[in-house]
């Protein structure tokens, strides 16, 4: 007689069916020392679990499980059991379970999902969850428990796919649509955090559609239509926002943002003084320099850049020793320096070089951050055989196979054109094969590679862009282009220091084939600037290379400090800015002026 057809069974059952729990664990405990089967094993621990006693059901449960393991069912409750008394991450420690084909392997994967998130363990449950999905997609649980765990490893729009799907399924479940936006908005600030703004766009724009009033979603997209130079639309977005009651000061910001953009200059003071200062303070008072610099008052303006950065530092140290942080950045300006004294004819000499020139047309766009590189860049878009390669960094990842220009001088001809291959390599995930027009590589800061890009591209055609140093530092202090080396003037001077050393003792040193550009003359006369440029590139002249500001509005995301004016007329007046700053330049005119002297100011 089997163990589930016995008397004692169907009377223990029975008990346990009517909630009799006594007198069920009673008779299978009898039945289990006078017959033992895995049928009685697994009622009586269910009858343990029934009674609020997991721990002591699981043994049970375990031993019927083992006796027979291709019985679904009884891994489901074992499952439950483990996860019931607290032993979540024993669960996850079992195989994972065959494919859900059947309502019992099913309810083992969603057992295995609930084990996950209880255990904390996001990856485990969005496996578990997209089996379950994917075999019952019509159970809304399981896709808003997808949604969760995907929300818990970052990957924002594939959540807020799952919780789109959830609540089309339950539509009055509450908070579903919710999670949905909120899933979209972490999509935007994280995309926005890494400039892919496109993405962003489309998730906070979904986002919007979703919570139509919500008003951090709103901030949000309205400040990436605003870094998009979207001005149309973020006046649209604010006036529906006005007629449609919500008043949020955080709204102020983005009328303060438009205000300025638009020139009335007082209102957006107003404005941004009547928005919160503390809820994004790098941002808020970014805002705050350039209004003020903007009414001609340098020492508001210098506060608020100030502020901007202490901010900034504040973010970057969080959870970290601040002075230790110090340290790092200042140790690392030294190294600069220290690499820049050892840059000697001599050394150069001794460096690996490829003579073989590559297939492909390059060019590099180098120059310190703020000296004019972007609007250059956008010149050179205009023309038809130009595709330039904007900050991706490609010659730094390249130079760490020969350990950076620092290690050069110990790498061998082989692993240079490792480096090479591998520029190449990551060249093709931005320019197609086939393109053979001119390819610009714009990342300024590669100023400090040059030697690498040398020794990979012999005599590559260089462009350096100049600005008066005073310009560039005070530019690059009062713009959140970053923390490390631009937290304070005297930072963002020495900074500048270490940089130009190596570039013009390597430029000596090594004779680039370089062709310099000098902000001052670009914005004074671009044509008479561009016609030299566009020949040392090699290039034929075209008249549309002068239509800056339709190239600007039509090059899609500008990811630099200087989105907001390159799509504006060219203008002089940000040459000689500093001299309005003397005052608060003081402490490093002794560093930026001799500086001004060796590049002809």
């Amino acid at each position: 007689m089997s163990g589930s057809s016995s008397p004692q069974f169907r009377e223990a059952a029975d008990a346990f069916q009517r909630g009799d729990l006594d007198h069920a664990r009673e008779v299978a405990e009898r039945a289990l020392t006078s017959a033992p089967s895995p049928q009685l094993r697994h009622l009586l621990g269910l009858i343990h679990c029934r009674r609020g006693e997991p721990a002591k059901g699981v043994d049970h449960l375990r031993a019927a499980a083992l006796a027979e393991p291709g019985n679904a069912a009884f891994q489901v409750m074992l499952v439950r059991a483990l996860v019931d008394s607290g032993r979540a991450e024993e669960v996850l420690r079992m195989p994972a379970p065959a494919e859900p084909m059947s309502p019992p392997i099913l309810a083992l994967w969603q057992a295995r999902g609930e084990a996950a998130n209880i255990a904390g363990k996001p990856d485990i449950a969005a496996q578990a969850w997209r089996a379950v999905a994917g075999a019952s997609p019509d159970d809304w649980r399981a896709w808003s428990n997808l949604g969760s765990a995907l929300c818990a490893l970052g990957e924002w729009v594939d959540a807020s796919e799952a919780f789109s799907v959830a609540a089309r399924l339950n539509p009055a479940e509450p908070g579903i649509r919710t999670s949905a936006a909120a899933a979209l908005l972490a999509a935007g600030r994280q995309h926005r955090r890494e400039l892919r703004l496109d993405e962003a766009e489309a998730a906070l724009r979904r986002a919007h559609e979703m919570e139509p009033e919500d008003p951090e979603i709103l901030y949000r997209f309205g400040g990436v239509l605003e870094r998009t130079n979207r001005l149309g639309e973020l006046e649209d977005l604010l006036a529906t926002a006005s007629a449609a009651g919500i008043a949020d000061d955080r709204l102020n910001y983005l009328r303060a943002v438009l205000a300025r953009r638009n020139g009335r200059l007082e209102e957006a003071r107003e404005l941004l003084l009547a928005s919160p200062p503390d809820h994004e303070p790098i941002r808020w008072n970014a805002l705050r320099a350039k209004i003020a610099d903007a009414l001609d008052e340098p020492g508001e303006a210098f506060e608020a850049a100030t502020a901007m950065n202490r901010a900034a530092v504040e973010e970057a140290v969080s959870g970290s020793d601040p002075e230790a942080w110090k340290k790092q950045t200042e140790s690392y300006r030294a190294d600069l320096h220290e690499f820049a004294a050892t840059i000697t004819p001599q050394w150069a000499a001794s460096l690996p070089r490829l003579k073989d020139p590559p297939a492909q047309r390059l060019s590099f766009l180098l120059g310190f951050p703020r000296s004019g590189t972007t609007l250059l860049d956008t010149f050179l878009m205009g023309h038809p055989e130009v595709a330039v390669l904007e900050e991706k960094q490609l010659v730094g990842r390249a130079a760490e196979v020969v350990g950076g220009s620092a290690g050069l001088a110990k790498a061998s001809v082989a692993l240079v054109r490792k480096a090479r291959d591998a520029y190449f390599e990551m060249l093709r995930e931005h320019v197609s094969a086939d393109f053979t027009g001119l390819v610009v590589d714009k990342f300024p800061l590669d100023m400090a590679a040059a030697p690498v890009i040398e020794a990979m591209f012999p005599s590559a055609r260089m462009i350096f862009a100049q600005r008066h140093p005073c310009d560039v530092v005070l530019s690059g202090f009062m713009q959140p282009i970053g923390v490390v080396n631009f937290s304070n003037i005297e930072a963002a001077a020495d900074y500048y220091d270490a940089m130009m050393s190596i570039w013009t003792a390597a430029r000596e040193a090594m004779e680039f084939n370089v062709h310099t550009v000098v902000y001052e003359e670009l914005v004074r006369d671009p044509e008479a600037v561009l016609r030299p440029t566009i020949a040392f590139l090699g290039l034929e002249w075209d008249d549309r290379i002068l239509d800056h500001r339709r190239t600007a509005k039509g090059r899609g995301t500008i990811v630099t400090p200087s989105y907001d004016q390159v799509t504006e007329p060219v203008t002089t007046k940000p040459a000689g800015r500093w001299k309005r700053y003397r005052k608060q330049l003081e402490p490093v005119l002794p560093i930026l002026l001799p500086w001004a002297e060796k590049l002809g100011y």
